[in-house]
């Protein structure tokens, strides 16, 4: 037995309401196992196909025809449904997609039998060309009048010939499903097709090429989101990808919300989660065209950097075109940028961190932001309510307070904070949509971004409303000056009180932050003062959280405490060591330094390395909880799952705690699923 299929069989265990204490039976692993027998008829199967495989060296062919069908069959077993919940197996569409099989459940001694079709249990409906697909079939609820069964068998839906489908890794688990995966409005409307992290590749959503990533979430709930591939031609509105243009995540009263893009705005049918960035040259300097097109305009190239059980890295590429410069004759330069998406399991939000290379540029050639992430998504899943709210945060917090918003709203700026981040609201729907950052201003100052020599907004700082008007004779503060540029050129200053549904969200950081060697941060402790100078060359990174969920549940309030909690950790090892320093952003040839020791801001995990495929640990948390917390295991070059303790209590893997190995990195990849407070975490991982 291959050492893939030895995991599958005795490691995978769903996150379930129960567990019983006998090991999982497999049926097929290079043979039918377990006194499982062939009984399949109508030919063209073989089961030792020697490629492809899941794991080990053969699988099952079933080369579709007149309803042939694939029958695994352990006479007289009498197989409890109860004991036996869950059907599991890996299914591969060869040169085709979409093949139609039923799948049979029978007792041969009671001549009882029951059918459903297969495909509605497999990711997206059906199988995919070039593609394992992992299926598992609740077998209680599909099959309601079986309670016992001795017969499995996949059939040809077809009176004719279909493209040569494979099975590999089948088995029987001794463990049940949560709620459905796809229920409830999610991709193919039925049972769920896998617990963990599904990723399927090119598959076509709203008109382009994409890649889906299913997951769940912290309350073991599931979201769906898309990436539109950037390599192929324009799509919807001239659209090229890089950028997420669907999301779906379940409602505190368990409906489904869809959301997708826009048709409307400036930046219609791109998504969101693309590079935009204005240049200060525009005013003094020439330009050899747009001084801030829009990325999700402009084509490039993407990598699945990562695929893991539970954890996956998507990465888009671009050169992104700048066309303004100091002086001399116009000309348009790339700028090289990298950008990463990290989806796990148990934790809610996307990971959204971008790397913008300068070094093959003179220094000093740029004077320019970065406002990525930028885009518009119906993040109600609606797009005609107007929007109720927004809010941010630089070094103090700003919200308005009357609805809907508009230029004329009452707003507060009088709170301090500390973790960069900006949100709107639409309350008649229960939707936000925000962006936090994965560390404090202090320490990167990519959000936030002000003007001091148009409008100086921090004059308004520790003030409200009631201190009388921040912009042109309206209310709000001078709309071509947030920190965050948003929704604040939806408005018309003409008709200060009036809303809007557009839902523009962006990111804001200084002019000069990309390629001055020295600009004026926005990291200033008081109003009128223009900060201390740092460097925006020869390269810049940043990671943030994109947070789409009910504003009831305040999503991105959470994720700012979680945030906060992550600055107070303290992390010790007596095995493995922590983790001090690593690359200083995604894509990046240089480090940097880990503050606090073991807290990497890229991919906001906490990070060691262990000794002998060991580590003995101990994460103190000084304030707040960290929620689900990611860690990631450096110098694991095992490949086999450990065992996990923590406080001396055995976590059951796959439902305490979400493993992922990395396997050409050295990587062991975790999402702990219990919330750290205190001062005691302990962790031992053991081979």
């Amino acid at each position: 037995m291959g050492i893939a299929k030895v995991l599958i069989v005795s490691a995978l265990l769903f996150v379930g309401a129960s567990h019983t204490a006998h090991a999982d039976l497999l049926i097929y692993d290079d043979a039918l196992q377990n006194g499982f027998e062939d009984w399949s008829w109508g030919g063209g199967i073989n089961f030792a196909n020697p490629a492809p495989v899941h794991g080990g060296s053969q699988s099952i062919s079933l080369a579709g025809n007149n309803f042939n069908a694939v029958s695994m069959v352990d006479p007289g077993a009498g197989l409890s449904v109860s004991a036996w919940p869950t059907l599991h197996l890996w299914i591969h569409g060869g040169s085709g997609s979409g093949q139609q099989f039923t799948l049979f459940l029978q007792n041969t001694v009671t001549s009882a039998q029951a059918s459903q079709p297969l495909n509605t249990y497999i990711t997206g409906g059906g199988p995919s060309a070039g593609t394992w697909k992992e299926v598992s079939v609740p077998l209680a609820s599909a099959f309601p009048s079986i309670t016992q069964f001795d017969r499995i068998d996949i059939q040809s839906e077809s009176a004719g010939t279909q493209p040569t489908v494979y099975f590999d890794d089948i088995a029987l688990r001794s463990s049940a499903l949560p709620d459905p995966i796809f229920a409830n409005g999610f991709e193919g409307s039925g049972p769920p097709g896998s617990n963990f992290l599904v990723q399927e590749n090119g598959v076509s959503v709203a008109g382009m090429t994409s890649d889906r990533f299913t997951w769940r979430d912290s309350l073991l709930r599931p979201r769906v989101a898309v990436l539109a591939h950037n390599n192929g031609a324009a799509g919807p509105g001239g659209a090229r990808g890089g950028a997420l243009r669907e999301f779906r995540y379940q409602m505190p009263n368990d409906s489904t919300r869809t959301i997708g893009v826009t048709n409307y705005g400036n930046g219609g049918y791109a998504g969101f989660g693309y590079v935009v960035s204005h240049s200060a040259w525009l005013d003094g300097g020439v330009c050899n065209g747009d001084d801030s097109p829009l990325g999700g305009f402009i084509g490039g190239n993407f990598q699945r950097v990562f695929t893991g059980r539970h954890h996956a890295i998507f990465r888009f590429t671009q050169n992104y075109p700048r066309n303004c410069r100091e002086s001399g004759a116009p000309q348009t330069v790339n700028l090289p940028v990298t950008i990463d998406w990290v989806f796990a399991t148990g934790r809610d939000d996307p990971l959204w961190a971008v790397s913008y290379d300068m070094s093959t540029l003179p220094a000093g050639y740029l004077y320019d932001d970065s406002r990525a992430p930028y885009g518009e998504l119906e993040f109600d899943g609606d797009g005609s309510q107007d929007v109720s709210g927004v809010a941010w945060g630089e070094l103090w917090k700003f919200s308005s307070t009357s609805a809907p918003v508009s230029l004329n709203s009452a707003w507060s700026w009088n709170q301090p904070n500390t973790i960069p981040y900006v949100k709107e609201w639409i309350s008649a729907t229960d939707a936000t949509m925000g962006i936090v950052q994965t560390q404090p201003l202090l320490q990167q100052d990519a959000g936030g971004g002000r003007n001091p020599w148009y409008h100086d907004l921090t004059a308004r700082w520790n003030t409200t409303s009631a201190n009388g008007a921040a912009g042109d004779g309206y209310l709000m503060p001078w709309q071509d000056s947030w920190p965050y540029q948003a929704i604040s050129w939806s408005f018309d200053s003409g008709t200060p009180n009036a809303a809007t549904n557009n839902t523009r969200l962006t990111w804001g950081t200084q002019y000069g932050f990309l390629g001055q060697t020295s600009y004026e941060s926005n990291t200033n402790t008081a109003p009128g003062d223009n900060g201390p100078m740092r460097s925006g060359y020869p390269r810049q990174s940043y990671s943030t959280w994109i947070v789409l969920g009910a504003h009831s549940t305040d999503p991105v309030g959470l994720e700012v405490s979680e945030a906060e909690a992550l600055q107070t950790v303290t992390l010790t090892a007596s095995v493995g060591s922590v983790a001090t320093s690593g690359p200083a952003g995604v894509n990046r040839p240089d480090t940097r330094n880990y503050a606090p020791a073991g807290y990497d801001p890229v991919y906001a995990a906490l990070t060691f390395s262990a000794a002998a495929n060991s580590l003995d640990a101990n994460i103190a948390v000084g304030a707040g909880t960290l929620r689900h917390p990611l860690m990631i295991v450096r110098g694991f070059a095992s490949g086999n799952y450990p065992s996990l303790k923590l406080n001396g209590t055995t976590l059951v893997m796959d439902q305490d705690w979400f493993p992922s190995l990395r396997a050409g990195s050295n990587e062991l990849w975790i999402t702990l699923n219990r919330n750290l407070t205190g001062a005691s975490n302990h962790i031992v991982i053991t081979p």
